[in-house]
This record gives structure tokens, C-alpha cells and sequence, in this order.
């Protein structure tokens, strides 16, 4: 057989189609053709799938139950928007539950939105946040919201402090016992109380048996109105939050429900004397000087911040041993329920960590910070 050429060598096989499609302009000239022409010869990707047509909107296909409860768990401002998904949509942000938090609303120099809102609203609302700036425009106006009908069925409501109010003077706003927020009562779940004045009259008609969650934030009251919120005011309390409360320097604890206590406060002496139910005790500031005393608390299993700042007046105690500055002092009563500690050192120790650890024998987990030494998370 004859070798073929050089030639031969360059030759290929035309497509079998040769005759039937051109090839592209960029293959002939060399020149690529404008981005628009290039699009236009692609097909999309829906009509390759399903020929053109839209995928179903399985989505609008559930009842108007479902719908709505998706809706109320979106913020305010997403929850409205969904009116703009499908004609199947546009009337159930109206009727679902509302989440009506001001945290997600547009900017509002004239405090009007959350009225305007609850106005045009023919649903319930479930939850209503609202910052405690707006009782600036007047207690009244906040009132008259929360007299609502939409409201009869509110389960969280929480005044929060935003952070520029910090730094700006406020007034403490005094709650009366005629106070439009005691008409939850029988539906309140959670709540947050800011920058108010809760008098011992109005503290001794207070009843919320259905309340499980409770912050109490930059409030006035006194010690006994404070023991009795949570000792009868909330049965049911299970979380509680207490963060720079003036009026009260001594806390004692009595609770069959607790599970969990924050506290941020200038409280100078909490003491747990009945909790059987707690689990989490957390004292939130380290330079604030405390002393813990922990009587009854069996299911304890997360515990800290402790420190050995402001060592000469905060110290825990459990039973007859007594922890301060980090050291303990006769080791008499070791705690065997706690899992998770938070430590803090101003200077690292190590010698000071371990005996530390001869407290708590069945740790899990330690979570530790050295303020001029090293810092560091073990677990």
C-alpha cells in the first residue's frame, strides 16, 4: 500500500450533516459575532428540561394554614413582602399571625409604623417588639397599641433597650397596676421589661401563670416586689434575665420551675436556696462584685463566669466550701453535677486551674480566658 502524501495528512472528514447546517460565522470569518446573536441561537435551560414550561408552585399549593404560619415566623418586613410572590398570596400576610418586630421596619422619625401596622392588620399578633425609645412620643400612644384587638392573644411581647440608649439619659417610666400590658396575663409567654419603675403596689397584682421566659432590664424595684415575681407574680418562670437592676442588692431564689438565671446587676448577694430544677447559673459581668451562694440546686450543670477579680467581696459558696479568688478554701463539698464552666483569669495559673478542678470532678467542658496571659478554650 502506497503511503499517503503530506497532503492526505491534512485532510478530514466532513460531518455527515455537511450540507445541512452553515457553520457559525466565528468558524467562516474568524470574527465572533456579538454577544446578543449568541444568545439568541441557545436554547434556556427551562425549555431543554420541561419545553418551555414553568416549574408548578408546590409552595402555593398548601393550605392557607401552613402559609400563614410560614409567614409569621419571617421578620415584619419579609412577612409583608411575601403579597408579592403570587395573586395566591396577596391576602394571607392580613389574616396570618403577625411577628411585628420594629427592628425590621424602615427607618421612622415619627414612631407611627408599629399603629399604622396593627391598624391595617386583620390577623392576631404573636409577638410584638418594640423599643422602649418610642415612649417618648407618650405613654398613651403606646397604650392605645396595646389595646389592639389584634393583641388579645399576644404571647411575646419585649421592650428592648436599643443600644444608642446606653449613653442618652432616660426616663424610667412607671407602670401602674391599670397598665395595658397586665391585660396578657392569661396569654403572656415570654417578656422583656425595660427602663421602667415597677412599684410594690403594682408588683402585688401582678399574675402572669403562663409566663416561661422573663428579662428584666434597667428597672427600678425593690427587693421584696423582685422575690415576688418570682416566687408567685410568674409560677411557671423558667428563664430569667436580670440586668443592671437598681433597688435591689439581695436576691434569694426559691423556684420549683427555674431552669436558667442570668444576671448582670449590681445584685451584691444571690442566694439559691431552693431551685431543683436549674441548670445553668451565669453571672454575666466580671468586674461586678457578687457573692453566690448556692444551698439547693441538684441538677446544676453549667456554671460561670467565675473569677478572681474584685476578689475581696465576690466568692462562691457551695455548702460549707467556699470558692474565691479562685482558690478554694476547705474543700468540704464538691459539686459532681457540673459539666461546663467559664472561668476568667486576670493572669493565667495553671496550679490555680487544677486545684480549681478538684471543685467540680465530673467536668466536661471548660471554657477559660486569661486577661494578661494567654487565652485559651479547652474542652
Amino acid at each position: 500500500m502506497e503511503s499517503a502524501g503530506p497532503s492526505a495528512k491534512k485532510m478530514k472528514l466532513a460531518p455527515p450533516n455537511i450540507h445541512e447546517a452553515a457553520p457559525a460565522p466565528s468558524e467562516a470569518t474568524g470574527v465572533k459575532p456579538p454577544t446578543s446573536e449568541i444568545r439568541s441561537q441557545e436554547q434556556p435551560p427551562e425549555a431543554e428540561e420541561d419545553g418551555g414550561e414553568e416549574l408548578p408552585d408546590r409552595l402555593s399549593d398548601l393550605p392557607d394554614g401552613v402559609l400563614g404560619e410560614i409567614i409569621s415566623l419571617l421578620p415584619t418586613k419579609d412577612a409583608a413582602r411575601t403579597q408579592a410572590l403570587a395573586s395566591r398570596w396577596r391576602h394571607l400576610w392580613r389574616a396570618a399571625p403577625l411577628n411585628l418586630d420594629y427592628r425590621g421596619l424602615p427607618k421612622d422619625e415619627e414612631g407611627v409604623l408599629p399603629g399604622v401596622i396593627l391598624s391595617a392588620h386583620e390577623g392576631p399578633v404573636h409577638r410584638l417588639c418594640l423599643p422602649v425609645t418610642l415612649l417618648r412620643y407618650g405613654a398613651d400612644v403606646v397604650e392605645g397599641w396595646l389595646r389592639y384587638p389584634a393583641l388579645d392573644n399576644l404571647q411575646e411581647l419585649e421592650f428592648y433597650l436599643p443600644r444608642r440608649v446606653y449613653s442618652v439619659p432616660m426616663p424610667h417610666v412607671v407602670l401602674s397596676a391599670t397598665s395595658s400590658i397586665f391585660r396578657f396575663s392569661s396569654t403572656l409567654r415570654v417578656a422583656t421589661i425595660s427602663k421602667c419603675h415597677l412599684s410594690d403596689d403594682t408588683v402585688e397584682t401582678l399574675r402572669f401563670p403562663q409566663l416561661r421566659k422573663l428579662a428584666i432590664l434597667d428597672v427600678k424595684i425593690s427587693e421584696v416586689s423582685l422575690h415576688r415575681i418570682i416566687a408567685t407574680g410568674c409560677p411557671g418562670l423558667e428563664c430569667l434575665l436580670l440586668r443592671t437592676i437598681s433597688g435591689a442588692f439581695r436576691l434569694r431564689i426559691n423556684s420549683p420551675t427555674l431552669r436558667s438565671i442570668g444576671v448582670r446587676s449590681f445584685i451584691r448577694e444571690l442566694i439559691i436556696e431552693d431551685a431543683p430544677s436549674l441548670k445553668r447559673l451565669l453571672h454575666l459581668q466580671m468586674y461586678m462584685e457578687m457573692q453566690i451562694s448556692v444551698i439547693s440546686a441538684p441538677k446544676l450543670e453549667t456554671l460561670g463566669s467565675i473569677t478572681d477579680w474584685c476578689s475581696n467581696n465576690s466568692r462562691l459558696v457551695f455548702g460549707s466550701t467556699v470558692i474565691q479568688e479562685l482558690r478554694i478554701d476547705n474543700l468540704t463539698t464538691v459539686v459532681g453535677t457540673v459539666k461546663v464552666l467559664a472561668i476568667h483569669m486576670l493572669n493565667f495559673n495553671l496550679d490555680m486551674l487544677i486545684g480549681l478542678m478538684r471543685c467540680f470532678p465530673c467536668l466536661e467542658k471548660l471554657y477559660m480566658k486569661s486577661i494578661r496571659g494567654k487565652k485559651s478554650l479547652a474542652s
